[in-house]
């Protein structure tokens, strides 16, 4: 979040050839390289899109800086030896400064089993007619890989209604919607009343869905239960306690496969993704759709070993979140991180309705509502 004008206060600059060393009133202090603040340069920004104008080979290798002071109140003006003066505001240095990665997802927080109950919950009506309320649930969505909603219009695309106010519906070979439902020729074993041990959808696809929606239109009878478990967890307890099965699992591409009539599918990646810093990006596990192993001797041994860890921890009792979901419940999870699965159901129609969407609209939907309720707020004061 930007801080306001009000808020901000420099006391000293300090300015060589190369860089502006600020000062703030709480006596943190903020480096800016001069090339960084060359190229971006607020002038050099289309004001109405905020899209860049320059390219990098349209200011000098290294730019150096004659001046800088924090005038008028509220902005850092700079003088070049080889170009036109700068002015940037200093809310927007002090918030960069504090956020470098200028990320509006929230820090997703590791947990074991815990009652459904634990995870965020909010009426229908409220989430629909609250920003406030639909802001919150996105921002614990993120947080933790899991949230539901009460009271949904037990209805034929229902789900459509919030999906509209959270993003893109990715549409796939299962359609737009999909229903999971026992089916008399069904092309995936979700399509049965079997039991499903937990699992992440669509490893075989290139990309996988960022998140998943469920709304229960019909329960079971007997059985049904929904089951969720964090792969986080236990993506960093493996870390914590088998460098060599954490290594193996997050280094080795396996390949995935899915197979019907009308579609053929695969993709090769590894269970445990990384980013470049080498935190938790993903966790991609389905032991129905994976295919042989290609490995073979020695290293074939050591990735089953590193495979067997994780299929036993993604079924410990302490891990699971075990529910029924009823009419009219909703549930939303994070595809890349959250495992899913139900227990067999032998009696009732159980119909739930789902679709996939990108996790970019979700999380954009959530800067935008924390955007706007920012501007209301500063409105007021």
């Amino acid at each position: 979040m930007i801080a306001k004008v009000a808020d901000i206060g420099v006391t000293h600059v300090k300015c060589t050839p190369v860089e502006v060393t600020l000062t703030w009133e709480n006596s943190a202090y903020s480096v800016y390289p001069a090339i960084w603040l060359r190229d971006n340069d607020p002038a050099n920004r289309d004001p109405r899109t905020g899209q860049r104008l320059i390219s990098l080979l349209d200011f000098p290798r290294e730019p150096r800086l004659r001046g800088a002071e924090a005038q008028p109140p509220g902005q850092l003006t700079l003088s070049w030896e080889d170009g036109p003066t700068s002015v940037f505001d200093l809310a927007w240095l002090r918030a960069f400064d504090r956020s470098l990665r200028m990320s509006h997802r929230p820090a997703r927080l590791p947990w074991m089993g815990h009652p459904a109950t634990a995870f965020a919950r909010c009426d229908f009506v409220e989430w629909i007619k609250n920003p406030a309320s639909r802001e919150d649930w996105l921002y614990y969505v993120g947080r933790d890989g899991l949230a539901f909603l009460s009271d949904v219009p037990v209805e034929d695309g229902a789900i459509l209604r919030v999906a509209d106010l959270i993003g893109f519906v990715r549409e796939t070979n299962y359609g737009y919607l999909f229903d999971v439902r026992s089916v008399p020729e069904p092309n995936n074993l979700a399509y049965t009343s079997r039991a499903l041990p937990v699992h992440t959808d669509n490893p075989y696809r290139d990309p996988v869905p960022g998140f998943q929606m469920l709304h229960c239109l019909a329960s079971a009878g007997e059985g049904g239960e929904s089951i969720f478990v964090d792969g986080l967890a236990i993506a960093e307890r493996i870390r914590a306690g088998d460098s060599d099965n954490f290594n193996a699992l997050s280094q080795t591409p396996v390949l995935f496969r899915f197979q019907d009539a009308v579609a053929d599918l695969t993709a090769e990646r590894t269970m445990i993704e990384l980013d470049a810093r080498g935190e938790f990006r993903a966790i991609y596990y389905n032991d129905r759709s994976i295919a042989p192993l290609p490995f073979k001797g020695p290293r074939l041994k050591k990735y089953y070993l590193a495979y067997r860890q994780l299929a036993e921890m993604v079924r410990e009792p302490d891990r699971l979140v075990v529910c029924r979901l009823e009419p009219g419940d909703l549930v939303l999870f994070d595809n890349t991180r959250i495992l899913h699965g139900r227990t067999a159901f032998s009696s009732g129609a159980q119909h739930l309705q789902g679709c996939y969407l990108d996790a970019d609209g979700l999380y954009s939907s959530l800067a935008i509502l924390a955007r706007k309720r920012n501007a209301e707020h500063d409105g007021r004061h």
